[in-house]
């Protein structure tokens, strides 16, 4: 592994998920890129927050205010698991509804990402069927190794 893609989806679980990562990209000498996946309606109630916020504070915040907000929180908690020693990029993106899959796709492209960890949910197989499933999705697209952990 040279570097690997960490997505997070804000669960306790993320720290194990982290810590995990760690071990691989540590023993490989390696970076991660730990990513947070927005969906566009948190991202616009955050956007309306700080807006209305602005007016009293007479000053504008726009949607970089928000990213980096959520990027200096994903930072934190990817510092206060991941040692030194272990190269850590932190990145936010604003998936489309329904699109996490080609955005998490994209952004392991970008980084040049060769080990994908995520979290799962554990489905029935009619579940899967009528409602799909990112975990699987990216299981079977991502080209490389991928480090599943279930909830």
């Amino acid at each position: 592994m040279e570097r690997g893609l960490v997505i997070t989806n804000g669960t306790e679980l993320d720290a194990a998920l982290l810590t995990e990562a760690e071990a691989t990209a540590r023993g490989s000498d390696a970076g991660l890129v730990v990513l947070s996946l927005m969906d566009p309606d948190e991202f616009e109630e955050d956007i309306e927050r700080l807006e209305a916020i602005g007016e009293v504070e007479h000053t504008h915040y726009g949607e970089d205010t928000v990213l980096n907000a959520e990027r200096d929180s994903l930072r934190e908690e990817a510092e206060g698991v991941v040692g030194d020693g272990v190269d850590v990029d932190c990145h936010v993106s604003v998936a489309p509804t329904g699109d996490h899959v080609e955005t998490a796709l994209d952004v392991s492209e970008r980084f040049d990402c060769d080990h994908l960890f995520l979290t799962g949910q554990k489905r029935t197989p009619t579940g899967k069927a009528l409602f799909g499933d990112v975990t699987q999705q990216l299981l079977l697209q991502f080209p490389g190794y991928v480090t599943v952990s279930l909830e």
